[in-house]
């Protein structure tokens, strides 16, 4: 499945790869395509330009030689008018020309010569007007000099301005002949990834809503398996609390009627049985206890843990009084969101925990401290977290029988006792398994660290809420 899956990105990657250069060349080359048109559209303008100037200089020239030859004032009409437009066209040249040099240089050749032939036609015109025409001829060579200058410079710039259309046409006809065959294979492309992308997903879908009614069907089957497995522990429980009664009331009532009538092998035949029958009590009553760990609708809220200690010590003080315990808090406790029955029910099993397993003919101690720390890997099963998420660790200490560490998860385990030899009545094995689970609803863990012989201490971590 993770193979699959990588190869399923890798596919969209390499596609998205694939579309991303096909688009890149169809921009760049839609882009030069435009730069060539416009390429030709500027070739044009000055061409366009420069017949305006020859048109509106032939005009003048036509006004001059009709006035000199008639004298006739109305035929300098043509003349003033077009003479005042081909400055303002020689000027839109040289703008059309920008940077390119060669260009420049025969425009300038060019508004030289224009000018100086405009000059000549004035002056021309002048000269008729007086009369004089004792150097016409004179004149008329000078004439055939600038226009013969005209004809080269434009013929030049023409001849500029044609091969660059020619180059810029069949550039711009090269790229948009094979500007549709990109986006074609752009488009196509793009639909072939959009066809198996929507097959693919499609199918991942089906997968996953087949998925979803199948994980939804367990969740069905699994929530009646709890609810029946709920009902059965509730009724186990309920149920074997009577007869457990009864032993017990029946036992006792035995050794205190006939207790000297009695063998006394048959005596300690039925301690033992009153003490089977109180554990068998305590253990059902713990099981339904855990059962309601799992299955809980209480709400967190603000709990004081110094409170909920002061309260498990005052509940406590009879086996703590009788053990000749010490119980010790070196710092203040914080205040967690949390479930007060429950973490009620957690310091109560620890410290119980601490008086089980206490050394013969040494008084127990058991401290408890906080502080905070910084997140990091607090067990492989239940609980990874890395990082800076800071947690409250709340230790634990005690000075009794300990354990070997190679049995730290063991111990959280249901129904595992370490030392059922010398203690087989006194754990249950399920203490642990709810403080574990305690922890677990409250988004935290517990971890333990021990020493054979020489006592545990148990860490608990509640994560701290965001500052």
């Amino acid at each position: 499945m993770k193979f699959r899956f990588q190869y399923i990105y890798f596919a969209f990657l390499l596609s998205f790869i694939i579309l991303t250069v096909l688009s890149v060349l169809f921009y760049k080359r839609l882009m030069t395509s435009n730069q060539w048109a416009n390429k030709v559209e500027h070739s044009y303008a000055v061409l366009y330009t420069l017949s305006e100037v020859d048109s509106h200089l032939k005009d003048a020239i036509g006004s001059e030689r009709g006035f000199i030859l008639t004298r006739d004032s109305s035929l300098l009409e043509p003349y003033l008018a077009n003479s005042a437009r081909i400055q303002p066209l020689l000027d839109s040249l040289r703008i059309l020309a920008g940077n390119a040099t060669r260009e420049q240089r025969y425009i300038y050749q060019l508004k030289k010569v224009v000018s100086d032939r405009l000059l000549q036609i004035r002056v021309n015109i002048n000269k008729a007007a007086l009369e004089h025409e004792s150097d016409l001829d004179l004149r008329l060579l000078q004439t055939k000099a600038l226009m013969d200058d005209y004809y080269l410079v434009t013929s030049q710039l023409i001849q500029e301005q044609q091969l660059a259309l020619d180059q810029a046409n069949r550039q711009k006809e090269n790229y948009q002949r094979n500007t549709p065959n990109l986006l074609f294979a752009l488009f196509l492309f793009a639909a072939i990834t959009f066809v198996v992308s929507f097959f693919f997903i499609n199918r991942e879908l089906r997968k996953r809503v087949l998925f979803q009614q199948q994980l939804q069907q367990q969740v069905g089957e699994l929530n009646r398996a709890n609810t029946e497995l709920e009902q059965l522990t509730h009724t186990t429980s309920h149920h074997l609390q009577e007869p457990l009664r009864k032993i017990r009331t029946f036992t006792n009532q035995l050794m205190t009627r006939y207790k000297e009538k009695l063998p006394e092998d048959m005596n300690f035949l039925l301690t033992k049985i009153d003490a089977s029958a109180e554990h068998m009590h305590g253990l059902t009553a713990d099981m339904s206890n855990y059962s309601n760990l799992i299955n809980t609708d209480e709400r967190p809220v603000d709990v004081d843990l110094n409170y909920i200690l002061l309260k498990v010590s005052e509940k406590m003080d009879e086996p703590l009084t009788l053990a000749q315990a010490s119980l010790r808090i070196t710092n203040n406790l914080p205040v967690i969101k949390g479930i007060p029955i429950q973490l009620a029910l957690l310091f109560e099993q620890l410290i119980d925990n601490s008086l089980k397993f206490s050394r013969k003919d040494v008084p127990p101690q058991i401290t408890i401290t906080n502080e905070e720390v910084i997140g990091r890997k607090i067990s492989d099963k239940i609980l990874a977290v890395f990082g800076k998420t800071l947690y409250h660790r709340i230790s634990i200490a005690d000075n009794g029988m300990g354990f070997n560490n190679e049995f730290a998860e063991k111990i959280f385990e249901l129904f595992q006792k370490l030392d059922s030899t010398r203690f087989p009545y006194q754990s249950k094995g399920i203490g642990l398994a709810m403080v574990q689970r305690i922890m677990v609803n409250h988004g935290g863990n517990v971890t333990a660290t021990g020493i054979a012989g020489n006592g545990a201490v148990f860490y608990l971590y509640f994560p701290v809420p965001n500052r």
